[in-house]
């Protein structure tokens, strides 16, 4: 009897990143029985932040985020998907993409990852405690300022999360809101004068929070949100779809971020998960036909959906029955998700944003001066970019 072609994965310890693979590895296999496939998990933080060179050592799968990609392409850790499912496939995931999902793994001519899982900074809110306050959903920055006051009134609050990590992320989000992203392109910094507008909004905005905003990330403020009656209103965090399904006790609703730029909903960071090919893979056969089944449409919007997993289909983002299930969580944030705000990726960027979301904490913190901070900003940026250049 032949030995079992063997596929072996990491993914991110979340029902989102994990179980919506590994549940539905079974009927993969029923329908390949040559194959077996194996996911393993690490953290979010770890998802967010550790080096992929030596997991590709390892597993013929990454489930990364998009920045990771040219650092992937440079160092020679992941491959070219594009000769393994083909050119048609490719094109056809860009056609069914959420905003720029599927684009953001397309890197100076290869694709080194596939939208498996679309997210972006958006809203949410608690729809029992916003009527309680007789509040619609903001829809201007203005309004979220207004609804922060009128929540602490009342004995509630709104919560930005805000740890190094979403610290640094709320940055990118607000001076794309504002019009003045952080450049594509290694040496193209903010504009000075942006960063002080941006980070005047997040102080303001941290600064009227739940007092653990600084420590928390999206899914402890959602965990927060969901199991007390504290929080009414989370204006700028990664949407989880898990917390608004049908069957949740207090259901936390989503909708589209309101930011202080002259387009409230444009400019939030784009995030979200794909599935990479590493160097150690060498069944590219098995690999192809395992990504076209993870990656399939109607797998998105039926199986993966259901397991945990939040859709890198359009197809799923749009359909009835997922948005049914979900409290039209995925409607109620397509537009978000569409005029998302695609950070840099050269191979600089992580380290840069690793380090840059240290600075922000410790102006949130309040131990430095915002002067202060933009300064080591823009100090760490350099350096970053001093060790993208040396490693091309």
């Amino acid at each position: 009897m032949a030995s079992l072609r063997t596929i072996r994965g990491i993914s991110w310890d979340h029902p989102r990143g994990f179980d919506c693979l590994a549940a539905n590895v079974p009927a993969f296999e029923a329908a390949n029985p040559d194959i077996q496939v194996i996911w393993e998990r690490r953290s979010l933080k770890q998802f967010g932040e550790q080096p992929i060179d030596m997991l590709a050592e390892h597993y013929d799968l990454i489930v990364l985020d998009h920045p990771f990609v040219g650092h992937g392409s440079a160092s020679g850790c992941l491959v070219d998907i594009t000769p393994i499912i083909g050119k048609d496939a490719v094109d056809a995931m860009l056609g069914d993409s959420v905003g720029k999902s599927s684009a953001s793994y397309h890197w100076e001519g290869g694709v080194y990852g596939l939208p498996t899982d679309a997210a972006a900074q958006v809203a949410s809110y608690r729809p029992d405690l916003l009527a309680e306050l007789g509040r619609d959903v903001p829809g201007t920055f203005t309004e979220t300022m207004a609804l922060a006051r009128a929540a602490k009134g009342a004995g509630k609050t709104i919560a930005t999360p805000a740890c190094p990590t979403d610290a640094m992320c709320l940055v990118l989000s607000f001076t794309a809101n504002l019009g003045e992203p952080l450049g594509d392109e290694p040496g193209s910094f903010w504009d000075r004068q942006a960063l002080v507008e941006a980070f005047a909004r997040i102080e303001e905005l941290v600064g009227a929070s739940h007092p653990s905003s600084l420590r928390w990330n999206p899914i402890q403020a959602y965990e927060a949100m969901s199991t007390t009656d504290d929080i009414t209103y989370v204006p700028f965090a990664f949407g989880y779809s898990n917390f608004s399904r049908l069957g949740v006790a207090r259901p936390i609703l989503f909708a589209d971020v309101a930011g202080p730029g002259r387009d409230p909903k444009a400019g939030a960071l784009l995030g979200g998960a794909g599935c990479a090919v590493t160097k150690s893979a060498t069944d590219y056969e098995a690999i192809g036909r395992y990504l076209r089944f993870v990656h399939d449409p109607a797998h998105q919007r039926g199986a993966y959906f259901d397991e945990g997993g939040q859709p890198g289909s359009r197809a799923a983002w749009v359909d009835q029955r997922v948005n049914e299930r979900s409290q039209n969580f995925f409607r109620d944030t397509l537009e978000t998700l569409d005029k998302s705000f695609l950070r840099p990726r050269f191979a600089g960027f992580l380290p840069f944003f690793e380090e840059a979301g240290e600075i922000v904490h410790a102006r949130l913190q309040g131990t430095c001066s915002r002067e202060a901070a933009i300064d080591r900003l823009a100090a760490q940026y350099d350096r970053s970019v001093g060790l993208e250049t040396a490693q091309s």
